[in-house]
């Protein structure tokens, strides 16, 4: 068994009693206290997340733009200094080969432009061989269009900082005033204090909303426990990854490797908004364009289940007595008190009101189909 990785905060994590677990090939903290004290806080005070576990990459240069735009799903040209966009890259086959963010930035004292792309951690490996496929000499080293590649995942460490009291935490941290970065969009700026760098974006993490700060892996550390000093007065309080899973379930926010991986399609998944087909072209585009005029065999959707215990990944979902999806996410919501799920059935399965069943432990549970997402994400 391969050993698991270690984001430069673990032996904090493990100073707060931490349950560490196997999160996307990393050691990283379930809950620290109480899965559901912990969601309360991001809910209603400050919580902070390690995120220094997703894959960080940066691309540079005259040509970084149209290079990028040729294999996103999704035209990011227009971006505007500081905006951010989810968007996928696809296979040959239509499949989503990852979801990530990508952001048009400006450095702060320079003013040089480039592009900042957070992915998913088991996928970074994945997606570095793959855009290195597309990344040849001639593209980085053509006159005047030149791409600069760099993957700042070990030099560089995230956080997320959730919750209704964040702005007011980290608007003194930082020389750019952050608490009027608007949704998805972010900046590079330094700290009030000692003029450090560091990355602010506005994107919710989870569906929380909050900031995510990327800084020198070196710092994060010092800087997080600076932070915990500061926020004390606002309860602030470390995060795991189960509370952040029932965060990102009632927003429905699709996961890699549960919701997503690639055999499934960006119409099966009901995320369209990150499809741009007609303004430019990216691998997997032709497939998707004869997709878009057929009804997809299956799509994702959003359940609520009666019974006892919420539904897990893998668990069979039926139509009377015969076998037709299966779930890919569940939990119980204590936001909406209910039991919520998201899987997979076929089309004509998926209308909102659609009696189901579910198996859970091998009991029967009734279950209908209604929108997602469960709650406002933003809330």
């Amino acid at each position: 068994m391969l050993s698991l990785l270690r984001t430069p905060l673990y032996d904090w994590h493990c100073a707060q009693h931490a349950q560490m677990a196997e999160w996307d090939g990393w050691e990283m903290p379930k809950q620290y206290v109480s899965t559901l004290d912990e969601y309360e806080t991001a809910r209603k005070h400050v919580g902070v997340a390690d995120l220094s576990h997703k894959g960080r990459l940066v691309f540079e240069g005259p040509g970084a733009g149209r290079f990028l735009n040729s294999l996103l799903s999704r035209n990011i040209i227009d971006l505007k200094p500081g905006q951010l966009h989810y968007a996928l890259l696809i296979n040959e086959h239509g499949g989503i080969l990852d979801d990530l963010l990508v952001g048009y930035l400006l450095q702060e004292h320079s003013g040089a432009p480039y592009y900042y792309i957070t992915v998913n951690a088991a996928n970074r490996e994945k997606v570095i061989t793959y855009f290195k496929r597309f990344l040849t000499p001639e593209i980085m080293t053509k006159p005047q269009d030149e791409v600069y590649f760099f993957d700042e995942t070990n030099d560089q460490s995230m956080i997320a900082v959730q919750g209704p009291n964040a702005a007011e935490l980290l608007k003194p941290l930082f020389q750019a005033d952050i608490s009027t970065l608007s949704y998805y969009s972010g900046v590079e700026t330094s700290f009030s204090f000692g003029g450090r760098w560091a990355l602010v974006s506005r994107t919710g993490y989870a569906g929380r909303d909050g900031f995510e700060i990327v800084l020198e892996s070196f710092f994060i550390e010092q800087f997080v426990v600076d932070l915990f000093q500061q926020g004390r007065i606002f309860n602030i309080a470390p995060i795991g990854f189960a509370a952040i899973d029932i965060m990102r379930q009632e927003s429905a926010i699709p996961f890699y490797g549960y919701e997503l991986d690639e055999s499934i399609t960006p119409f099966e998944a009901r995320l369209t908004y990150a499809l741009h087909l007609d303004d430019h072209d990216f691998p997997g585009n032709k497939i998707l364009r004869n997709l878009k005029m057929k009804t997809p065999e299956k799509l994702r959707i959003g359940l609520e289940i009666s019974g006892e215990f919420p539904a897990c990944n893998g668990d069979e979902i039926f139509f009377e007595q015969q076998k037709i999806g299966r779930i890919t996410s569940g939990t119980f919501s204590p936001t909406l008190q209910k039991n919520i799920a998201m899987g997979y059935v076929p089309y004509e399965f998926s209308q909102l009101g659609q009696i189901l069943n579910v198996n859970i432990r091998n009991n029967i549970n009734n279950a209908v189909v209604v929108p997602m997402p469960f709650i406002n994400r933003r809330k």
